[in-house]
């Protein structure tokens, strides 16, 4: 199990919180966003498959393997940032923006506080991102976040449209934040 972070994690009027049932409308706008579904695949495009992505993302959260956490900008969600597939110290960080929260650096702070909290508090070695090559606003995020580019990858992911695509992959290490 991994637990929610208490007190929530924040930075000015940013806070880092579980998702809630209430949330649905949010996690549906996200899925039915051209810019997230274009990277982010699996989000939801119904509204009962919204209420499965919030169920799961705390079913996940209790067995240990995601921490996935609702991005709020002065208490309304407007993204949500993760660590996935949590194992041997080594985390995937993932995340997405509504359109009126973006280029506003959210996103960047929201990446840094969990970034923080996952090596100090989960005790977690290494934090990795993989984005698509044309994903140039997520690779900005990853870079001002401290993140190092450390390769491309050819042809390592099913892209949306069903044809592979290649990826850049970025790490973290806890001395690249001062951790």
């Amino acid at each position: 199990m991994i637990l929610v972070p208490a007190p929530a994690l924040s930075d000015g009027g940013l806070v880092l919180r579980a998702w809630d049932r209430s949330d649905v409308n949010v996690v549906l706008t996200a899925g039915l966003d051209g810019l997230i579904s274009r990277y982010r695949y699996s989000l939801p495009r119904t509204v009962a498959a919204a209420q499965r992505w919030i169920m799961t993302a705390e079913t996940q959260r209790l067995a240990g393997e995601r921490l996935e956490l609702a991005i709020t900008d002065h208490g309304t969600p407007v993204g949500s940032v993760a660590l996935a597939e949590i194992a041997d110290g080594n985390a995937f960080v993932r995340y997405w923006l509504l359109p009126e929260a973006r280029g506003r650096g959210l996103a960047s702070r929201a990446v840094r506080l969990l970034a923080r909290w996952a090596f100090s508090t989960l005790r977690l070695r290494r934090l990795t991102a993989f984005i698509e090559l044309e994903n140039c606003a997520s690779g900005a995020v990853l870079r001002r976040c401290g993140f190092v580019r450390e390769g491309r990858l050819r042809r390592h992911m099913t892209g949306h449209d069903g044809n592979r695509v290649d990826t850049v992959l970025y790490g973290l290490l806890p001395e690249d934040l001062g951790v």
